[in-house]
């Protein structure tokens, strides 16, 4: 059971962490209004989403047994995957549209200085959870 609480308290960080890292990937797309980054922070969308969604069904599959569901809820675990892939697949469909219509209508580039920093801070930021989770795990 504490395993449990670990696994939702980590969970609830890592989604908080993605919606700082999108706001911080939109704002450096506003700042450069280059496409990679959009898709960069469009991809975003996904993380918050799964994010979420896997803190939600982290709680539903840690359930105990009850009458309705004989052995468990884990199956909420592959629920929430078929909705990330689903959310993978609509965000990719996006960035093809937008792709196209840059190619088709491109636009200047901006402040590519401090969008570089700023990308390289959430990159350091994606490293050391990364590792951090990595060693949890």
């Amino acid at each position: 059971m504490q395993a449990t609480k670990q696994n939702l308290r980590i969970q609830f960080f890592l989604t908080i962490l993605s919606v700082a890292l999108f706001i911080l990937k939109f704002i450096a797309y506003f700042m450069t209004h280059s496409l990679s980054v959009l898709s960069d922070a469009l991809e975003s969308i996904v993380n918050v989403l799964a994010g979420a969604i896997g803190l939600y069904s982290l709680y539903v599959a840690n359930k105990p047994k009850d009458k309705d569901h004989p052995y468990g809820h884990g199956k909420a675990e592959f629920i929430s995957s078929a909705f990330q892939g689903s959310l993978i697949i609509g965000v990719g469909c996006l960035i093809i549209y937008k792709s196209i219509d840059s190619f088709i209508h491109p636009v200047s580039l901006h402040n590519l200085d401090k969008g570089i920093w700023l990308l390289f801070t959430i990159a350091v930021i994606n490293i050391v959870t990364a590792y951090w989770v990595i060693r949890l795990g």
